[in-house]
């Protein structure tokens, strides 16, 4: 029992260390290819330089590598496997008599709780970056007037112009008629002074200009006016704005998005990216634990005696991407509800685990 748990601990540590191997040259990697594209995105904003770019590739960089951990198990456990049997210590152990399916359990539990920690712990870190990587983005673009937030009590957008500050609220948004119901809005001097306030049963929205349809004006000095017919109000923001400026899926965390799906829907808002998302996250153990077991079932084949090493490598590495083929599949199959959100995002890995298994199965009992 020792024995076991020594061997347990040893593969875990090896698994470990050639995921974080592979993990720090793909982290350069991408810090180099990402630091590219924020310089040409700075490139384009007047007075805005190598400060914000790096930023940016800062705040960025942690999403990008959360959605890269699928490949970093695959590669990384390919790698430590490959490694091992070259060097003839998976040999030794399966003489010692260790079964294929102890050695496997290691990095299996390891993916498991990995991805746990990814989840609960590192994501919420990830997508509060990425969120302020997208507040510098807005920034230099001169956006950061531009907010919309989602609460219990409607929709809530926010404009800055050269003279006055305004909040616009609105109980719902209907995408299809572009139009705002229930709305009211609410200006003020730069220096927060109050102006005016504007009642309306609904709103026509346009690129520039809200139509304020049936809208009461009031103001200090208890001066109101009911416009029959329209009041323009201009803005500085989009019909695209209105769905842009919401949260982005990938900017909230786990523990967000059930409360910011709920309001949304309330909203009258489309909330199925976000649903995916949310499916995604909780799948994501499972796809790493898929991931390792792929990587052990082709790993432990390899002979490097017989040959046929780096095609046993190349089969796992295609086995992988079409693993990442299938979720992608999967994801656009929910987006047009064809099928349950969590059907899609879970069926891949459950899949993938289960041929990986039947594989190693076939490796060790005929």
């Amino acid at each position: 029992m020792i024995v076991t748990k020594k061997y347990f601990t040893y593969l875990m540590r090896r698994t470990l260390m050639g995921i974080l191997g592979l993990l720090t040259v793909i982290w350069m990697l991408v810090i180099s290819v990402d630091l590219i594209e924020a310089m040409r995105e700075v490139g384009k904003v007047e007075g805005a330089g190598l400060k914000e770019a790096v930023q940016m590739t800062l705040f960025r960089t942690p999403q990008i590598l959360l959605t890269m951990s699928p490949f970093v198990f695959l590669f990384g456990t390919l790698w430590s496997f490959g490694q091992m049997s070259k060097t003839s210590e998976v040999a030794v152990m399966r003489a010692a008599g260790l079964s294929v399916w102890r050695i496997v359990l290691a990095p299996v539990v390891l993916a498991l709780m990995m991805g746990l920690v990814l989840v609960t712990t590192l994501d919420p870190i990830a997508s509060h970056l990425a969120s302020r990587a997208q507040g510098i983005k807005n920034e230099m673009r001169g956006k950061e007037a531009n907010l919309l937030e989602q609460f219990q009590d409607g929709i809530w957008l926010r404009q800055t112009d050269a003279n006055s500050s305004s909040i616009i609220r609105a109980a719902e948004y209907d995408p299809d008629e572009q139009r705002l119901s229930g709305v009211t809005v609410w200006r003020r001097t730069l220096d927060g002074v109050f102006i005016e306030r504007w009642d309306a049963e609904y709103a026509d929205v346009t690129p520039t200009v809200f139509y304020l349809r049936n809208a009461r004006r009031s103001t200090l000095h208890g001066e109101g006016e009911v416009l029959q017919d329209t009041q323009p109000f201009v803005v500085n923001i989009d019909l695209r704005a209105l769905r842009e400026d919401v949260a982005k899926p990938d900017a909230l965390s786990v523990w967000e998005l059930p409360t910011f799906t709920r309001v949304m829907g309330s909203a009258g808002m489309s909330t199925i990216d976000y649903q995916i998302r949310y499916q995604n996250l909780w799948s994501l153990p499972v796809n790493l634990a898929a991931m390792a077991l792929i990587a052990c079932g082709f790993a432990l084949s390899m002979n490097t005696r017989s040959g046929g090493t780096a095609g046993l490598l190349g089969i796992g590495v295609a086995a992988g991407f079409a693993l990442f083929i299938l979720a992608r599949f999967s994801t656009a199959v929910a987006k047009v509800e064809i099928v349950p959100v969590a059907l899609a995002a879970w069926a891949p890995g459950l899949l993938a685990m289960m041929l990986a298994t039947s594989l190693l199965l076939y490796r060790e009992d005929g």
